[in-house]
């Protein structure tokens, strides 16, 4: 179990455990040891419900602590393991994303049977272009993981909103490629 649980449902994140990190959590302190997990809910009750589970009745009702999206999308970013970013309007791997692919492949040699999710992060109501060029950019730096010898059935491809509605973020320029262990 997570020391930090984060519950999300319908685009919003709230924090049903770990609420003695979580001054710590919102000024970026916190240690790098403190693990935070991120569960998504099929519907508001669930949130309740696991909050209620986590840290008991509550004195006072409500709702737990709902989380910034600005600061939701920093601990996405600090959960990922590897990250390749592409310059505005390129789908080129330049000499730093080869390094961070390179990097994957290493440590997918010395780890058999884990597997890889690529993340993309798109803007909602953003131009079909720019979800095009994130597929393209996801599709590059898969096909450099297969040619450098990582299984492609061992990679899955997932997609997140960004909560910034210009679409000029440097998020959005961004995939993730997350690493699964083998259980």
């Amino acid at each position: 179990m997570a020391d930090i649980t984060l519950a999300e449902f319908d685009g919003r994140v709230w924090m049903v455990g770990g609420e003695p990190y979580l001054d710590d959590l919102l000024f970026n302190s916190l240690d790098r040891n403190i693990s935070i997990e991120i569960i998504p809910c099929e519907t508001k009750s669930q949130v309740q419900e696991m909050w209620l589970q986590m840290c008991g009745p509550q004195a006072v009702s409500g709702d737990p602590w709902l989380i910034h999206p600005a600061i939701v999308a920093r601990i996405r970013r600090g959960s990922s393991d590897y990250s390749v970013l592409f310059t505005e309007w390129s789908a080129m791997l330049d000499s730093q994303a080869h390094g961070e692919i390179a990097a994957v492949v290493t440590w997918a040699a010395a780890n058999p049977g884990a597997s890889f999710e690529l993340v993309e992060f798109l803007v909602p109501g953003a131009p079909k272009g720019m979800a095009d060029l994130s597929r393209l950019r996801a599709q590059l730096v898969e096909d450099k993981l297969v040619e450098l010898g990582v299984t492609a059935s061992l990679i899955s491809r997932a997609q997140r909103d960004l909560p910034d509605a210009d679409g000029k973020t440097a998020d959005s320029r961004r995939i993730d490629i997350v690493v699964k262990p083998a259980d």
